[in-house]
Parts: structure tokens; sequence; C-alpha cells
């Protein structure tokens, strides 16, 4: 059940172009730099929306102090009672008033044009709906990953495009949501691949923008512990990109070796 929302600054404005979700789990040391990289940003037609995802640490009062130090920008505050990293994007889409959205997980951040030359992507390919960039890698690991290509066929493969894309919010309602059945991770693979099956186009803005956080503990280690499981998961919640038989083998392997009951906030803050 999602809490009521903080009150903010400039929510009786205008809409803004883009809707900025942050899911926040255990994270609040490091919300102060994911906002900050958005108070940094050259496009400024942006709100903030922060989803604590009934986080026992100090991301609540976080949030708000971030708020006030930054009385120009709308940073504004969603709580729900803890329902892991899908669950707590939706509840921050549901809130947005942006036609566009990014999720931005509260451990990462984005280079200082990546609004900027998303936006104008997106506006330069009307057939598009995506926008996404490479990735640089920082903290335990330090190295740029090449994205892309966005298709079906390639998505079948593993996913092309990072959890922190902008993208129309009709491509969310289109979707409906990220599953959250995806507990584990992979659920912005998930997403992208409903999305493709929907027929949404990508455009790749080739220059490494997004800082995906690399530490020990986090989601992506999580996922890869039960990266077998997760593949059959994706196949299961989409047979149609993949077909009855690989379906079948995803049924087969997931009675086998479920996938365990997630623990208390297993889905926190971290997504590829």
């Amino acid at each position: 059940m999602t809490m009521p929302k903080d009150p903010s600054p400039g929510q009786g404005a205008a809409a803004p172009a883009v809707s900025v979700v942050i899911p926040c789990y255990r994270q609040a040391q490091f919300l102060g730099s994911a906002v900050q990289s958005l108070v940094s940003q050259t496009f400024t037609s942006w709100e903030a929306i922060v989803v604590d995802d009934g986080s026992p640490d100090e991301t609540v009062a976080t949030a708000r102090e971030l708020a006030a130090r930054h009385p120009s920008r709308v940073v504004r505050l969603v709580r729900q009672r803890n329902g892991g990293l899908a669950a707590a994007r939706n509840a921050g889409i549901k809130a947005a008033r942006g036609s566009l959205i990014l999720p931005l997980d509260a451990d990462d951040a984005i280079h200082p044009t990546f609004l900027e030359r998303t936006v104008a992507a997106l506006a330069a390919a009307p057939r598009a709906a995506i926008a996404f960039t490479d990735v640089v890698l920082f903290g335990a690991e330090a190295k740029i990953w090449k994205m892309g290509p966005f298709s079906l066929e390639a998505l079948r493969q593993r996913n092309r495009a990072c959890c922190t894309s902008l993208f129309r919010r009709r491509v969310w309602e289109a979707v409906g949501g990220y599953n959250p059945n995806m507990v584990y991770g992979y659920e912005d693979w998930d997403f992208w691949i409903g999305a493709s099956l929907g027929g949404f186009e990508a455009v790749h803005v080739r220059a490494p923008l997004f800082f995906y956080r690399m530490k020990g503990g986090s989601m992506v280690s999580r996922a890869l512990e039960h990266h077998a499981q997760l593949c059959a998961r994706v196949i299961l919640n989409h047979p149609r990109a993949f077909g009855e038989r690989d379906a079948a083998q995803a049924a087969k392997l997931l009675a086998a070796a479920p996938l365990p009951p997630p623990p208390t906030g297993a889905a926190s803050a971290m997504g590829m």
C-alpha cells in the first residue's frame, strides 16, 4: 500500500518534461549524489520522485533534507511498504507528472548532459520511444559498457539497454509497468522485452552518460546467483518472444529449482 505523499514545492506548477524516479532502500547514504547529478543537469525541466520502499535507514529524512536544500527544484517523496524495486518504480511512475520517465537508482548518477542529449534524441526520432546510453562502471569495478542493439532478436540473448534509460510514459502504460515477479533482478531486461514486443523502438545515444555503482552485496551479485532461474522467469513472462519450446524448458527448470522467497528488501535499489 502506498502511503500519502509528502507535500513539495513546485507541485502546483506546470508539469515537467521528465520525471526522474529514484527508488531507495537502504541507500540513503548515496541519495544526495544521485539528486546532485540531477541538479547539475543542463536540461532543467525535470522533477525527482524519491520512492521510500519501506527503508529502515534515513531515506525519508534525507529526501526531505534534499528537497529543502534545493527549493528551486521539485524533489517529491512517495512512501510505501517494502515491495521491491519493480513495485517501487511503478509507484514512482504512477505519481509522475512528466510525459518522459527516467528510472535512476539511488546509488547511481548521470552525466550533466544526460537529459539534454536523451531528450533531444527522442525529439529527433519521433518514432522512437526509448533513449539509452552507454554506461560507466565505478566503485568496485571501473570500465565502460557499450550497450545495444535494441531489437527483440538481440534482447532474446541478453539485456541491451541499461536500467537508467529515458522512455515515454506510454511505454510503461502499454507494457503494464515493471513486473513485480522479477524480485531478484533483471526487471529492466524483462521490461525492455515487453516494450519491444509492443512495437516500441529505441535510439542509442553513443556516449557513456550513465554512472553505475559496482559494490559488494548489490542486487547484481544476487541476480547472478539466480541467473538461470531469472532467465527462465523472463521467458515465462514473455512466451511470445521465446516460443513454446523455450517456455516449456523454462517451466521445467523453475519446477526443479524454484527461486527462493526473497528476503526483506531483496530488490533494494539497483538493476541492470
